[in-house]
């Protein structure tokens, strides 16, 4: 069959309208492929059942049977003979479809220039009124800096003619103060010269003394005959209680305890159980002129007259001063000169009365009335109210550092009068511990009032929440230093909030069970000049934190104990990270997953660690400790109720620089291990066994052959410990200072017998539970030492 392009137009489309290529078609491709034996059945069958069904499908390969597979040949054949069906299509249809499509490409050619046109007279348009804008803005700035110039100019002269102006008052100023200043000093100079036209004349009498016949035990002691800065340098060791037993000795043993320079900070706090009103009142009248700070801490024996005393410190006679060191002291000449043209001594800088039972609000007032130039005041303990805090908000203008520790008796409210008044107002230092009553409200006094504070304390603070973190964070941009020890309900809020608002250097965590380790990486990142941290009993605490840490410069504390999550692979990171080198003090007790190889990675990396913790790592052996040999700037070791033998504590003797030993509920150390210790560790100054059951006096007995220097002992709960050991300790009494034999109790009455006689240095005495030493010679020791314990109970 031929095309059908060149045929009668008239058959061609009925032919079209009744499909008869397509039939025609399907057919013969059905006859090709099939080859049925009678084709003229086959065509007749087919026919029919086109007949019968009108929506038939036809195509050309319709009457071929699907198991049978036609190649591309066959279906090039049947094209060929009967064409393309596209062909069939009509020229003249052709011919209307391609101006169709070339009349569609024109147009769409001219909207495109046509848009592309408009576009850039726009953009021409906007770019116009672009720089007309600039142009505008120009001229306006330059009118305006025109103006700003000349404004400039007229304040810079009104500001030359405001310091002109000022100089001139200055100036008069000056001349009125150094005429003031100059009487005063005319009047100082004739008190110091017959002060010291007095001490010449003391001096010349004990020099007479000393160059009389007299025999060497007549009265003439050797203190006497040694110059006076040697002799001042001596004194300055002693305590109140000993420069005034001192005082009483001779003339000149008097003269150098009364030197002004000794009693610029007295101390009554290791007295306080002796000392009484009549003590302070007598030594802050003498000697009231000189005094800087005033420690008062836990002397219950002190009352009202005291306070009253530090209140009035008025005008006294020159007569009985000393002013000659006054004199060779500049900045003490200022504060005499002051105390001149007020009338009062305002010198007093320091001041703490924690735990006093008898401090109240109207003593409080007469003593903030009466010294305005306090520096530093310790409150802690104590049952001042609401009346304090307003005394010191009014009064307390220089003051930087306040510690209202445990002080539960005043409330919000008394924060408040820290608004309104002109005191506490550059405080850096606030101690707020234990103060449960303080809610958010109190909090938010604190930040608005003590904006400027660098350090604060806000310990055993179970009330304390996010909320009351957040508010001080608002206000208290500059601190470096927070601690929130036993303070459970802080979370990561809170600590993302510090994060985001300052730069800490010091942080101190413990007991907190919500924080992460999304806390510590914000604060690390912030943080990046932190050199202290303690995350003590942080159980949610990871590696992961850690990490953080290890990307720290400057840390030189770290303290994660209690931490159990905490593994060798996060002290990885901190042997691994910057401040490896610069660590100084690590604590890593109560955390068992701890091994062997965390111990030598600390000795590999940690150069400079000076003070380690393992206590109760119970995964740490004798094969780990044995690497701490290595760490040659190790000064003080705890190992407590760590599982160490004789053969590791030989081991541990072996580094030369260990100075303090803790080694508390170690079992497994005897006598023996103690012996090898101590051989090789010779310079040790404190020992730690308590709880070592299997020590006996063997083992003292070679501590004290080896380690001559040792100055601290501790053998409580050493069921096997007799009077010999004590008698073994004597042999280095010398320097012994701290003792602690309870639970001992074997012990008897020679054991104070024996520290009496032979430890004039022991300072600190503990026989608890000692059931063999009565308490009438235990009682002996008592004035001998400051800290002084003793029971007969039985442990049973």
């Amino acid at each position: 069959m031929t095309s059908l392009q060149d045929s009668d137009p008239i058959i061609r489309d009925y032919m079209i309208k009744h499909s008869l290529p397509q039939i025609y078609k399907a057919l013969l491709a059905g006859l090709c492929i099939s080859c049925p034996e009678d084709p003229l059945h086959f065509i007749e069958e087919k026919i029919l059942s086109i007949l019968e069904d009108h929506d038939f499908e036809i195509c050309w390969h319709t009457f071929i049977d699907k198991d049978k597979q036609i190649s591309s040949l066959a279906g090039g054949i049947v094209y060929d003979i009967f064409g393309n069906p596209e062909d069939s299509l009509c020229l003249s249809d052709l011919l209307e479809k391609a101006y169709s499509c070339y009349r569609t490409s024109l147009t769409k050619t001219c909207f495109t220039g046509w848009k592309s046109y408009i576009s850039k007279k726009k953009l021409k348009a906007a770019r116009l009124l672009e720089r007309m804008e600039d142009a505008k803005k120009y001229r306006k700035q330059r009118r305006i800096k025109l103006a700003f110039i000349k404004w400039t100019a007229w304040v810079q002269f009104r500001k030359q003619r405001q310091n002109d102006a000022v100089r001139k008052l200055q100036k008069v100023q000056e001349s009125v103060h150094c005429r003031n200043i100059i009487t005063a000093w005319r009047h100082v100079v004739q008190d110091a010269k017959r002060a010291k036209e007095y001490f010449k004349r003391l001096e010349r009498d004990i020099q007479e003394s000393q160059n009389s016949e007299r025999p060497q035990g007549d009265g003439q002691d050797k203190l006497s005959l040694l110059p006076n800065k040697l002799s001042l340098k001596i004194f300055q060791c002693l305590g109140v209680r000993e420069l005034l037993k001192c005082a009483q000795v001779c003339r000149s043993w008097k003269a150098i305890a009364q030197i002004s320079s000794l009693w610029t900070e007295i101390d009554f706090s290791p007295e306080a159980s002796w000392i009484t009103d009549q003590t302070v009142e007598r030594l802050l009248r003498v000697h009231r002129v000189y005094v800087i700070s005033v420690n008062l801490c836990g002397c219950t024996l002190v009352q009202e007259s005291s306070f009253r005393r530090i209140s009035k410190f008025t005008l006294i006679s020159l007569k009985n001063s000393y002013f000659f060191d006054v004199i060779k002291n500049m900045i003490r000449i200022a504060c005499v000169f002051f105390f001149f043209v007020k009338g009062q001594c305002r010198n007093l800088q320091e001041l703490d009365l924690s735990e006093c039972p008898h401090l109240n609000d109207e003593n409080m007032k007469m003593i903030l009335e009466g010294c305005h130039s306090f520096l530093h005041l310790n409150l802690a303990f104590t049952h001042i109210t609401n009346a304090s805090i307003r005394v010191l908000s009014r009064c307390c203008l220089t003051l930087r550092s306040l510690s209202l520790a445990y002080c539960t008796s005043f409330s919000d409210k008394g924060l408040q009068y820290l608004i309104t008044g002109k005191g506490c107002q550059r405080l850096t230092y606030l101690d707020l511990s234990g103060c449960s009553q303080i809610s958010v409200n109190g909090f938010t006094y604190v930040a608005e009032a003590c904006s400027s504070l660098q350090q604060i304390v806000l310990d055993d603070l179970h009330t304390l929440t996010d909320i009351c973190v957040q508010v001080l964070m608002s206000k208290c941009r500059v601190l470096t230093v927070i601690s929130l020890l036993d303070s459970p309900y802080i979370s990561d809020v809170a600590f993302k909030t510090m994060a985001d608002v300052i730069s800490l250097t010091k942080i101190q965590i413990e007991g907190n069970n919500r924080m992460t380790d999304s806390s510590l990486k914000a604060l690390c990142r912030s943080s990046l000049k932190l050199s202290e941290v303690q995350m003590s009993d942080c159980t949610r605490i990871t590696d992961a934190s850690l990490k953080s840490l290890g990307s720290l410069t400057k840390l030189c504390n770290l303290n994660i104990s209690g931490c159990i999550k905490v593994t060798d692979m996060g002290i990885h990171y901190i042997t691994e990270g910057a401040s490896a080198v610069e660590l100084r003090e690590l604590d890593l007790s109560y955390c068992p997953k701890l091994t062997d190889l965390s111990l030598k990675r600390i000795t590999q990396k940690c150069s400079k660690l000076s003070h380690l913790s393992v206590c109760f790592c119970e995964n740490l052996t004798d094969n780990g400790f044995e690497c701490l040999d290595n760490c040659a700037s190790l000064i003080s070791l705890d190992i407590t109720g760590c599982k160490i033998h004789d053969k590791g504590l030989a081991a541990l003797g072996t580094n030369h620089s260990l100075r303090k030993l803790t080694a508390t509920e170690c079992v497994f150390i005897t006598d023996n291990g103690i012996k090898m210790f101590c051989r090789q560790c010779q310079r040790l100054e404190l020992l730690d066994v308590c709880q070592c059951v299997c020590l006996s006096d063997r083992a003292i007995k070679a501590l004290s052959f080896f380690c001559r220097t040792i100055a601290t002992v501790r053998i409580a709960g050493c069921p096997k410990m007799t009077d010999t050991a004590v008698k073994y300790l004597t042999r280095v009494g010398h320097f012994l200072r701290e003792l602690d034999v309870s639970g001992c109790p074997l012990l008897t009455d020679r054991t104070p017998s024996f520290l009496l006689c032979s430890c004039p240095q022991l300072r600190s005495i503990s026989m608890l539970y000692c059931k063999n030493i009565s308490k009438q010679v235990a009682l002996k020791l008592q004035h001998r030492v400051q800290h002084w314990k003793h029971s007969n109970d039985s442990l049973d």
